[in-house]
């Protein structure tokens, strides 16, 4: 695949006018039409054209000719069009649609002409063929799709194995505070997609995106205040031992909390992980849209050894009773993590 700092500098150019048996004809119609994507449009059958083969013998490559033409100043061309001529598929030459006396003609009246438009008309239908031959190739393939028009193909063809094919079902996790890109979403498609979304699953995505330490910590127990209907007394009906029979007020409940460890975090980080904070609200979007909200999701962060600071007059960091102050009387050598919070899951 193209590298992101790849130039398209003259030696690629001459050498492709050169030698263009030396590429294949896919890889030199994407590689120019990289180069004028850049300038906009679709350059296939209009800026990078095709042309019928003349050959009467065997191809010894997929490219019998190129020609490339130029605009502007000589110290600095532009490249006004390209000009391919396959030796694999048209309506003339030996791998041609038309029988071989049409190619044998052609051949006659440019050599004796010379004659171009009976060749030139033929072109007109082959640029366009060979056009959606390349196009066609090219919609199954999904790194080429990302490369070339990833907005309007490729990224949603992932998206909808996560049920988020539609722009408008996207829209929540688009949000100015703590939004979740497209791009990030479809990079975690295959995982995500799995139903239901295991700890270690979880714990790869959302270490792979905040970049972070993550550990998940599962059966995170803790009592329930029982609703008074459900609760078991005296002169009740209905009640029976060992299937809805409950005594107290509360019930010890292990099913229904995970805790997500955030660890070796710097102050900045340790900040923007804090309730209403824009790295909290992207957690609670997508551990609701990786858990269906169906747990309760307990945040425990721990803040880096060095960074932790106590508290003073005159210091204007933290001071955030329970988030970010600190009573010390030595230098901390651990980690502290005594910060834990309930996060608000939503997609």
């Amino acid at each position: 695949m193209r590298a992101s700092q790849r130039q398209f500098g003259p030696s690629l150019i001459e050498h492709s006018q050169q030698e263009p048996a030396a590429y294949e004809f896919f890889q030199l119609v994407r590689t120019y039409e990289l180069l004028f994507r850049k300038k906009g449009g679709d350059p296939v059958s209009e800026r990078i054209l095709f042309r019928n083969s003349l050959r009467l013998g065997f191809a010894p490559s997929q490219i019998d000719g190129i020609s490339i033409s130029f605009t502007g100043r000589d110290s600095n061309p532009d490249i006004e069009r390209i000009e391919i001529t396959p030796g694999f598929i048209g309506m003339l030459g030996v791998s041609g649609t038309l029988p071989l006396h049409y190619t044998e003609r052609a051949i006659e009246r440019e050599r004796h002409g010379p004659d171009v438009a009976g060749r030139a008309f033929l072109d007109i239908f082959v640029n366009r063929a060979v056009g959606h031959f390349y196009r066609a190739w090219k919609k199954y393939k999904l790194p080429y799709l990302y490369e070339t028009d990833r907005r309007n193909h490729f990224l949603p063809q992932l998206l909808s194995l996560l049920g988020l094919g539609q722009s408008a079902l996207r829209e929540r996790l688009h949000r100015k505070t703590g939004q979740i890109n497209d791009e990030s979403l479809a990079f975690f498609a295959g995982l995500l997609r799995q139903r239901p979304v295991s700890a270690s699953t979880l714990r790869q995505v959302l270490g792979a995106y905040f970049q972070a330490d993550v550990a998940i910590e599962q059966f995170v127990g803790r009592w329930y205040e029982a609703p008074a209907g459900q609760r078991s007394a005296l002169g009740g009906c209905n009640a029976v031992l060992g299937v809805n029979t409950l005594l107290g007020d509360r019930v010890w409940q292990r099913n229904l909390r995970i805790r997500i460890h955030i660890r070796s975090l710097s102050y900045e980080r340790y900040v923007s992980f804090l309730p209403s904070g824009d790295l909290a609200v992207a957690l609670g979007r997508l551990l609701g849209f990786a858990t269906g909200g169906q747990f309760e999701c307990e945040v425990c962060l721990q803040l880096r050894a060095p960074e932790v600071r106590p508290a003073g007059l005159g210091v204007f960091r933290g001071g955030r009773l329970g988030y970010d102050t600190f009573l010390r009387s030595r230098v901390e050598t651990c980690d502290r993590g005594d910060l834990r919070f309930l996060v608000h899951c939503s997609d």
